[in-house]
């Protein structure tokens, strides 16, 4: 093994271990990572039709978790018709 391969190594675990505290924070989302030849994303689904928001995809992880904290925000003036 390399030292590239070495340090891409590490950053995978670290991403793992990152992704694995996101989905624990907001267990109303599946979470993923996937690798293509275009390189890495993250993705984060709503298991609910109503869950804003519903779908967020970046090759961030910091990104994915500010999107999804903004998401847990109430919008402020909206009403509830009953």
């Amino acid at each position: 093994m390399t030292t590239a391969d070495s340090a891409t190594a590490a950053g995978d675990s670290r991403d793992i271990d990152e992704l694995a505290l996101i989905a624990a924070r907001f267990p109303g989302f599946r979470i993923w990572r996937e690798t293509t030849g275009e390189g890495t994303r993250y993705a984060a689904q709503a298991r609910s039709l109503t869950t804003r928001p519903n779908t967020v995809i970046t090759d961030d992880l910091a990104e994915l978790r500010v999107a999804l904290d903004i998401g847990r925000q109430p919008v402020s003036g909206t009403s509830t018709i009953g």
